[in-house]
Order: C-alpha cells, then structure tokens, then sequence
C-alpha cells in the first residue's frame, strides 16, 4: 500500500544574528520499497509565526549570555499543517536551542517554550565553575536534565497521549516497553520510524533535596552523560552513568528530546 505524506510550513527563526522567514510544503510518498521526497506548490492558509516573540526572546538570551560566548542561538517559532493518507492536522512549535559557553566548558539547552529563567539559572553557575571532578556518590538530576537523559534510563516510563503521530494517528497511554506503536516524523524528507513519544517516567522514591544537583548538560546525552554539577559552592563538570535511578518525580514540562519527553527530576 502507498503512503503519501504532505507537509506545510511557515517558521520565523533567529539563528546567530539573523531573523530568518520562511514557508515550504513539501510531499513524501512510501510505497514500502522505494522512499520519494519532493517540494509541491501546493499552497494552504496558515498563520504567520510571532516574529516579535522570537526577536525578545532571542535578544534576552543574549544579554544575559554576555558574560559568556554565546556559541550557538537558535530560537524559532513554526505554524504547520500534515496530512497523511487523508487525515489533516495542525500545530505550533516554539524551539530554543543553546550552546552557551565558558571554554572549555559549554552548556547546551532545549527548550520547548520561550521561558529563559533556565537560560539564566545556567549562566550564572557557569561562569562560577571549576575544573572537572568525580560525580558524587549520589545527586539530584534537574528536570530539563533528566529529560534529556529519560530515554536512556531502565525506569518504568508512560508514553503519554496526544491526537497525532507522524502517521496522523492517535497516541494512546501506554507503559514503554516493545516495539514502539506510534511513528516518529521529524521532516517530510525523512522516513518516519516507530518511537516511543511523549515519554514520561512514572514516579517512585522520595529525592533528598540537599544532595548536589546536575543543573545541565555538556555534552549530548547518553548512557554515560557529562554535566555541569553544583555542589555548595562548588561548580564543576562530571561525569555520570545514566542507567538508573533511585527515586523519579515526574513534571508536566515538555521538552524536544527524542521523539518527545517530560521533564523528571531524579535522584541517582
């Protein structure tokens, strides 16, 4: 049987500093064998991106990323339309991607919302830290950190419902375990693949408040994550293995990680 996939998009971004406008549909069709991606002209009606709600954002990450180098600024805001196989469906996206840096050291931050409090929580730790250390014994995990790290842990995590998948089909509650029943699509030009979405963990343990806290990423995360610890006084990187935990608190924060996960504060 043939899929046929159609997007439509309309994005307003700033990235370094430049604010970038733009609008493309595109069409992708899967017979199973043979995967084809091409643009279309097809035009549809959709809503133009709050280019002001970028700028502010954007020009506040910069003043308070002064004191740093400000290695990478991504901020975006998308309106976009599917439609798959005769399903249609409609969504807005707001995207905040960051390296912030205080060499050798640089943090990296994704966001799903234009709330920069984090941003600033981070720079300000970043510009007190130290050289690298061993992870302690135990520590607490920030949510946005846990996030990130949430696919990798062997906790039991729900993916959560929502309307549509990359297919346009509902995703239904479910604890994460198996083959994955939804699909994942990050573009009309790539073929989508069956993905765990909108993973939440499920909550167990009480977390000891006064451990120290891992505020931020460093590097890509994995099995094995390199982050950006407070402890007291001291701000140092380090490095932990990601494989379990002993307490979990769920939070309701959304975050662009995999093919979607919320925020979980941790306790390793």
């Amino acid at each position: 049987m043939t899929e046929v996939y159609r997007k439509w998009g309309r994005s307003v971004r700033r990235e370094g500093d430049r604010l970038i406008r733009v609008s493309e549909a595109g069409e992708a069709i899967d017979d199973g064998g043979v995967f084809r991606t091409r643009p279309i002209g097809e035009t549809i009606s959709l809503e133009e991106p709050e280019a002001d709600a970028v700028q502010s954002a954007a020009r506040a990450i910069e003043s308070i990323a002064k004191p740093l180098v400000l290695e990478r600024l991504f901020v975006s805001e998308a309106n976009v339309a599917h439609e798959c196989d005769g399903t249609r469906w409609r969504e807005k996206h707001r995207r905040i991607h960051l390296a912030i840096a205080r060499p050798p050291i640089r943090a990296l931050i994704d966001l799903a919302a234009f709330e920069i409090e984090l941003v600033q929580r981070i720079v300000e730790v970043l510009g007190r830290a130290g050289g690298e250390r061993d992870a302690p014994k135990q520590m607490r995990i920030a949510e946005h950190v846990g996030a990130a790290l949430l696919p990798f842990l062997s906790i039991t995590k729900i993916q959560m419902p929502a309307s549509h998948d990359g297919k346009g089909r509902a995703i239904g509650e479910r604890q994460v375990r198996g083959e994955p029943p939804n699909w994942f699509r990050p573009s009309y030009r790539w073929r989508p693949r069956r993905a765990w979405m909108n993973v939440r963990a499920s909550g167990f343990g009480e977390i000891d408040d006064s451990l120290p806290l891992a505020i931020a990423l460093l590097a890509p995360p994995g099995r094995r994550a390199r982050v950006l610890c407070v402890d007291g006084k001291r701000v140092f990187p380090t490095i932990i293995t990601t494989a379990r935990a002993a307490a979990a608190y769920p939070t309701n924060v959304w975050f662009p990680y995999a093919a979607g996960t919320f925020g979980a504060e941790l306790m390793i």
